[in-house]
């Protein structure tokens, strides 16, 4: 196994990209990692990797989500869930949800899909095996389909939490 130790220049170098690129993806709207990587620039990181952009997105939780315009963007997923001012709640993204005897739906907003199903993910709870998300439909499996009703309560409270 290789350890990898980190000088303190190294560590507050990327402490300062990680809070740079947090502030950028909040303020503008980016489809490409390139335009990532050209905006740090501009900041002052010039000399940044697309593989280092990679790993600031996967330290950071962002994904791509389709925004109000129909565009994919790279959006602070922690963001979505937790916003801080935005009158947009997890509340808001949910239309429906339903079930059937053997799997759950929730029907989103467009793009929202992934934000509600990463919050199921992240509030694990022991009736659900585990959540899909496609574009604006979450397809919930629950761990045993005798209990699709038990699993159906449960996303229920798990979404209601969130409000």
């Amino acid at each position: 196994m290789v350890k990898t130790h980190f000088h303190p220049v190294e560590q507050e170098t990327d402490t300062a990209q990680l809070d740079a690129c947090r502030r950028i993806i909040g303020q503008h709207c980016f489809s490409t990692q390139e335009e990532i990587r050209n905006e740090l620039a501009k900041q002052g990181f010039t000399d940044i990797s697309q593989s280092t952009i990679s790993r600031l997105l996967r330290r950071l939780g962002v994904a791509k989500a389709q925004n109000a315009s129909g565009k994919k963007i790279y959006t602070l997923v922690e963001d979505q869930l937790e916003p801080a001012g935005c009158s947009r709640s997890v509340h808001d993204m949910v239309r429906s949800v339903d079930h059937n005897r053997q799997l759950v739906l929730i029907h989103t907003t467009p793009g929202a899909a992934t934000v509600v199903a990463r919050l199921l993910d992240r509030h694990a709870n022991p009736e659900i095996m585990g959540a899909v998300a496609g574009n604006d439909v979450v397809l919930v499996a629950p761990r045993h389909i005798s209990r699709t009703r038990q699993a159906h309560e449960a996303v229920l409270r798990t979404l209601a939490q969130a409000r």
